[in-house]
């Protein structure tokens, strides 16, 4: 029951990040919203999901619409540069064209989940993906192709009808690479912060809840003695 619940949650938040990457500007935080709730609410169990999809829209907003029209600004110049070296018959610039598109596409996996879990300004956002990018390469190349592969299947061989489920179902399976990345580069928790879902490996509310509980339970056990 609890597993048909948490799909039935996966599905609804799906299709919510569906209808709010219609307006296209939207994008950047639909999709941070979309692995923040994802792994907040359905891996970690932490909040509603769609609660908590719209409390991190109303957050990244701002930063999300610039990121997205960053990306859109650079890939152009990358795809008019490419088509000028292309007509020009520039092989050696359109292999640079493409290597680059592939590098700014292998950072754009990563910029949006930084934007859901830490606070700073789009250049360190931008700046901190480009090194998760490097330094998780195979996690890279696995979104990546993951990603791309999907996208066909969906379009060129599932029911379209599957496209309800399918991005929600690959956020869930990013989570479990892209959470290693994030938790590298965040600062050891301070005291009282242990419990924090952020730092949590997959611990749901009841079970931290007996966690904290016993915490409490010696605390007071050695105030007694």
């Amino acid at each position: 029951m609890s597993f048909l619940y948490r799909t039935g949650e996966l599905i609804l938040l799906n299709i919510v990040f569906l209808i709010t990457c219609i307006p296209v500007v939207t994008i950047g935080s639909a999709l941070t919203s979309f692995y923040y709730a994802t792994i907040k609410s359905i891996r970690r169990e932490r909040g509603a999901p769609i609660q908590e999809y719209f409390s991190s829209m109303k957050r990244t907003m701002k930063k999300g619409i610039l990121l997205v029209l960053e990306l859109a600004v650079w890939f152009g110049l990358l795809y008019i540069g490419r088509r000028y070296s292309q007509v020009n018959e520039r092989s050696h610039m359109v292999v640079i064209y493409n290597v680059l598109m592939l590098i700014s596409a292998a950072v754009a996996v990563y910029v949006f989940p930084v934007l859901s879990r830490f606070e700073m300004k789009l250049t360190n956002c931008w700046k901190l993906a480009f090194l998760m990018c490097i330094r998780f390469f195979p996690y890279t190349i696995v979104i990546m192709a993951g990603t791309a592969g999907i996208a066909w299947l969906q379009f060129y061989v599932l029911p379209m009808p599957c496209i309800l489920f399918i991005p929600g179902l690959w956020c869930l399976v990013i989570t479990f690479m892209m959470e290693q990345a994030l938790l590298a580069y965040m600062p050891k928790p301070e005291e009282g912060q242990e419990d924090a879902w952020y730092y949590d490996t997959g611990k749901t509310d009841q079970e931290n809840g007996e966690k904290r509980k016993m915490k409490t339970d010696s605390r007071s056990e050695s105030t007694t003695i």
